[in-house]
């Protein structure tokens, strides 16, 4: 079931696919400035997942670039703005405990804002590729993840890296269209079947991060509106704003 959100008090922002580590420090640098020139009508930002390139344990948040980064939203919600962090295929591990040391919000995967409007990150979308969803399904079992918490530090960011490489390479042996939101996903989520369910569906928005590439399509048949947000490079990235008065855009940053 999706879960349903309190309403924004003012406009708000949506952004993905930071994959922020230690091995990216302009992109680190450029996100840092963006939540310096974050404008002052948002009181609410969603991290629709991947904000770290991998996560696997709340020791990492100690370290550098992510203490840096943790900090950054937390001074955000100091300056009186609610800040929600989803977990997406890479940060899943990324805790609820490990957000509120930092004051951030933990947002559901898939989530509904009460005006209609469903957020997700976007895997769950790409149905054709169900061997990376059964896969996904087994590393999320509550139960592996504890066990997996009781393995040496060290040993977990092995294992994290491991994961992320083989996740690279069979992601350049799979045919795109494999990687990309499927058009039953897409229909699923926006009638509000399965997973996405809530008493508000059937949406008319659907925004999602995940396959990289900005998008703003009308789905006809549904009279509905799908928005993808784009993944950070050195040039910035493709948000998404939403306006108190109903209005909602991509949004290039820097503009």
């Amino acid at each position: 079931m999706a879960t349903l959100l309190p309403a924004p008090q003012g406009d708000w922002l949506c952004l993905s696919d930071l994959h922020l580590s230690p091995e990216t420090p302009q992109h680190t640098a450029l996100f840092l400035q963006c939540c310096r020139e974050i404008p002052a009508s948002v009181s609410d930002i969603y991290i629709l997942g991947d904000l770290f390139d991998f996560w696997v344990h709340r020791q990492q948040a100690q370290e550098e670039p992510q203490r840096r980064v943790l900090s950054a939203l937390a001074t955000l919600v100091r300056e009186g703005r609610q800040v929600w962090v989803m977990g997406g295929n890479r940060d899943f591990a990324l805790d609820p405990n490990t957000l509120a040391q930092f004051s951030l919000r933990s947002l559901p995967d898939p989530a509904v804002l009460p005006m209609g409007i469903l957020l997700t990150h976007g895997d769950l979308l790409c149905t054709d590729d169900t061997r990376y969803l059964h896969f996904r399904r087994w590393i999320r079992n509550p139960l592996l993840l504890a066990g997996l918490r009781w393995l040496p530090y060290p040993g977990l960011l092995w294992l994290g890296r491991r994961l992320r490489r083989q996740s690279q390479h069979e992601l350049q042996q799979k045919p795109r269209e494999m990687t990309q939101a499927s058009p039953l996903g897409i229909h699923q989520a926006l009638l509000g079947e399965g997973i996405f369910a809530s008493s508000l569906a059937p949406y008319h928005t659907l925004i999602h991060g995940h396959t990289h590439v900005p998008l703003d399509e009308r789905i006809a048949d549904l009279s509905a509106r799908r928005l993808v947000l784009s993944d950070w490079h050195e040039d910035g990235a493709t948000l998404l704003i939403g306006k108190k008065d109903g209005g909602i855009q991509l949004w290039h940053f820097p503009a």
